[in-house]
């Protein structure tokens, strides 16, 4: 009996585990030159996070629809490991690609308010 219990957790356990997003690969060929806040991630947060259950203005789970409110999020690491690391942002969608290189060429140069 603690054999059956035993295999069909692990059956239950091995399911659920399947069930898990696969990772986005980051594109490493995108033109970082060309990426910048006002013209590439703000816009792409804007679209992809600024709903008002989301992060918008006044969102209770953090305002991100400025720079000046995105920041502080960026410096603590969060922002990174959310939308590339984890790639659990945005919530019930995803991001493609290019847009996560985009990202990541944003935070390599240091994330300006450019």
């Amino acid at each position: 009996m603690k054999c059956k219990i035993f295999f069909s957790i692990l059956a239950v356990a091995a399911v659920l585990s399947s069930c898990t997003k696969d990772p986005i690969a980051i594109a490493a060929n995108v033109d970082c030159a060309a990426v910048s806040y006002l013209g590439t991630i703000e816009p792409m947060i804007r679209q992809s996070c600024g709903g008002s259950s989301c992060h918008g203005a006044g969102a209770s789970n953090g305002d991100m629809m400025t720079y000046n409110k995105l920041k502080p999020y960026v410096n603590n690491g969060t922002f990174k490991g959310e939308v590339l690391n984890n790639q659990t942002m945005p919530e019930g969608g995803s991001m493609t690609s290019q847009q996560l290189g985009q990202i990541k060429c944003w935070l390599d140069s240091g994330a300006l308010n450019n």
